[in-house]
């Protein structure tokens, strides 16, 4: 199982061979599968330049991916210059080496991968399309995250994330938006990570599909709803603070700007709403989401109501 540390500069993540060769679809040519990686850049490298002895812009933290042009410039050398070409990529550093385009690894490159512990890989598909597939995992798999006390659900195509204290209802609220066609992708414990500048939420692998309802206890949602009422992860669009309503505070009244919180270091629209008794939470919230999406398309209704009464003003004239 993967394991994400940070570190000064980037995310450091351990992965195992045979994790790794499975989420790529990779088969295994050195290695073995409980082995162990670091990966710590999201770039790939293709060490032509160094195979040919000049290492001036080599890079070893990254993958190594070998296509046939690398093969061939290794056939072209006699054996003690191929050998003195493998040896210096081999003894770097290296997380791994991957070949693509159904190549196979020379003996020597798979002699010296055995005496320096490199894992290395091979592939049906071309190189191209190798690069890209592994530079899209590495970008998810070396996101920047960090866990939040919430509940992350998907309405109208949003991803709206309740946060607030405990006790404060977000779990029922959200069994609400359930029961309205809603769907679930955490409750209490949100594991976010961002992907670019999207911030992506899912549940904990243990939480997953579970919801805790005060009084009743733990329900599992898939025999609740079914597995139709349920999404593994979800970008995050909207946070939702709820909190008990506080005499003297001022809430959101016209809604004629927009408030940002930062979510690992993006800005997310956000909205504080007030909990009082007889308050349905539920289609409050449901109502806050349309309004946002009503916004983004470009609608306002303060603008709106403030252009109809200017013209109501202009007409009295």
């Amino acid at each position: 199982m993967s394991r994400a540390k940070k570190t000064e500069k980037s995310l450091k993540v351990e992965i195992t061979v045979g994790e790794f060769a499975e989420k790529c679809g990779f088969l295994i040519r050195n290695g073995n599968e409980s082995d162990v990686m670091t990966i710590t850049s999201v770039n790939i490298s293709r060490p032509g330049l160094l195979l040919a002895d000049n290492d001036d812009y080599f890079v070893a933290e990254r993958i190594q991916m070998l296509g046939n042009a690398e093969l061939h410039y290794l056939e072209s050398l006699n054996e003690d210059k191929k050998e003195a070409a493998i040896a210096k990529l081999m003894k770097h550093k290296i997380p791994c080496i991957v070949l693509a385009g159904s190549l196979e690894p020379p003996e020597d490159l798979l002699r010296y991968a055995k005496k320096y512990k490199h894992p290395i890989f091979a592939c049906h598909a071309p190189l191209y399309e190798v690069m890209n597939n592994v530079v899209m995992y590495l970008n998810d798999l070396l996101a920047e995250s960090e866990t939040v006390h919430g509940v992350l659900v998907d309405i109208y195509g949003e991803g709206v994330l309740l946060t607030g204290e405990s006790h404060i209802g977000k779990s029922e609220t959200a069994l609400e938006l359930l029961d309205r066609g809603h769907r679930l992708v955490a409750d209490d414990m949100v594991q976010i990570r961002r992907v670019k500048d999207q911030i992506i939420g899912e549940a904990p692998e243990l939480l997953k599909y579970f919801l805790e309802v005060r009084g009743v206890g733990i329900v599992d949602v898939r025999h609740l709803f079914g597995v139709g009422a349920l999404i593994d992860e979800y970008e995050v669009n909207l946070i939702i603070e709820m909190e008990n309503w506080k005499e003297g505070t001022q809430y959101e009244r016209l809604g004629n700007h927009t408030t940002y919180q930062k979510l690992l270091g993006v800005d997310i629209p956000y909205i504080k709403l007030p909990v009082m008794p007889g308050r349905n939470m539920a289609i409050v919230v449901e109502v806050a989401t349309s309004n946002m999406r009503m916004n983004k398309m470009g609608y306002n209704a303060m603008t709106e109501l403030d252009e109809r009464t200017k013209k109501m003003k202009k007409d009295q004239k």
